[in-house]
């Protein structure tokens, strides 16, 4: 009998349905004195009233607004952010936006409540993608403060970022993604707004939920699952494959976007705790050397890396097909199929990827910690390459 533990995040609550600062403004009622920071979407708060409505529900406990949160959450913005939030006492941090800005707000929690006002500091806590480590990497440091700053989560993408205790960071100057882990980084609130997702574009929100499929679809194949995140694995396929295409047809649909949130939901349970692969491990390459937005990684190599897979996990992968709605096809058949079908890209030319960029993609890709815990062995940047030309 095998044994297991599973540990779960800070996460005290999740409100689905309601809107945003209907909620903020219910659940802060009892902490009056709470002095908030938020790190909002560029896009949101320049071509909607997001500003003034969170003026209007936190009054004067909104201490401070960032607005200028670069995409997969340059360090130099981060450092900038945690300035300021340490400027006003910040004892709540509310992210409102996409991954970069819940992540984000977790570096700056770590930060604040460990002490680190450095950026050399930081980078002792961290994970670099070329699988060095910081001297410090992975411990927590004593809290340095009375009260422990905490983050409530508005996710308006669906990457799933608010349900881990992990936190991706761009070093710009390299084009390396760099990590942070701690426990109690995740969100303690997570709020989902649907009315607030409309503003989201539909490519954004499409190709983010491929990236929640991808935590499923990896997570399930992965060494570490096991029956308790394969159940909300499979049920988030299914929702995601009943919902995505009514959200497609009618954008305005706000029970579809519902239901992609609550996919999202279930693919989250075990973010940052069940190892994924090869498509999450590239897609961060991608991602740093290329810009790749992360949704749209997923989307050019879940497939890809599913063909590569085959030989290794064929099984669960028809276990996949059959929940994602496949007859005869392949999973990476009819995947590929259903993502055209949704009008996303599906090979690296069409997210503007170069062919002569695909050698430092293999050769970055094949060090990294995530591409080494595929199910199927990568030995080196000849099988990662191998990846990237039925990606291509």
């Amino acid at each position: 009998m095998a044994s297991l533990t599973f540990d779960y995040t800070g996460l005290q609550r999740v409100h689905l349905g309601s809107m945003a600062a209907d909620v903020l403004s219910g659940e802060l009622q009892s902490d009056p004195d709470a002095r908030i920071y938020a790190i909002v979407s560029g896009t949101l708060s320049r071509q909607t009233a997001l500003t003034d409505d969170l003026q209007r529900a936190l009054g004067d406990r909104l201490a401070g607004v960032f607005d200028t949160m670069g995409a997969h959450t340059p360090r130099t913005d981060v450092l900038r952010a945690l300035a300021q939030a340490r400027a006003v006492n910040a004892d709540i941090l509310l992210a409102v936006g996409g991954g970069s800005m819940i992540d984000a707000c977790k570096v700056i929690q770590f930060c604040l409540n460990a002490g680190i006002e450095s950026e050399a500091e930081l980078l002792r806590h961290a994970q670099f993608s070329n699988g060095l480590r910081g001297d410090l990497c992975g411990t927590e440091p004593p809290l340095q403060r009375q009260h422990r700053v905490y983050q409530i989560a508005v996710p308006t993408t669906l990457s799933a970022a608010e349900f881990s205790n992990n936190a991706g960071v761009t070093d710009t100057a390299k084009g390396a993604k760099e990590g942070y882990k701690a426990p109690g980084l995740a969100p303690r609130q997570i709020v989902y707004d649907p009315v607030l997702a409309l503003h989201t574009p539909s490519w954004l929100w499409l190709s983010t939920a491929i990236r929640a499929l991808d935590h499923a679809i990896e997570g399930y194949c992965s060494a570490d699952a096991h029956a308790f995140v394969q159940g909300h694995y499979l049920h988030a396929m299914r929702l995601f494959a009943e919902s995505l295409p009514a959200m497609k047809a009618d954008p305005g649909n706000l029970e579809a976007r519902s239901r992609n949130q609550q996919a999202t939901w279930l693919a989250g349970c075990g973010l940052g705790r069940i190892a994924h692969g090869a498509s999450h491990g590239i897609g961060y390459i991608l991602g740093a050397m290329c810009g790749v937005p992360h949704g749209h990684t997923s989307c050019v190599m879940l497939p890809a890396v599913l063909r590569w897979n085959e030989a290794a996990n064929s099984s669960r992968q028809r276990e996949i097909g059959l929940a994602l709605g496949a007859q005869k096809d392949s999973t990476a058949d009819f995947l590929h199929r259903w993502l055209q079908d949704l009008e996303l890209p599906v090979s690296l030319r069409d997210v503007g990827v170069k062919a002569d960029q695909l050698p430092a993609i293999a050769a970055a890709a094949a060090q990294h910690r995530v591409v080494r815990a595929n199910p199927r062995t990568i030995s080196g940047a000849d099988d990662v390459m191998e990846i990237l030309q039925l990606a291509w």
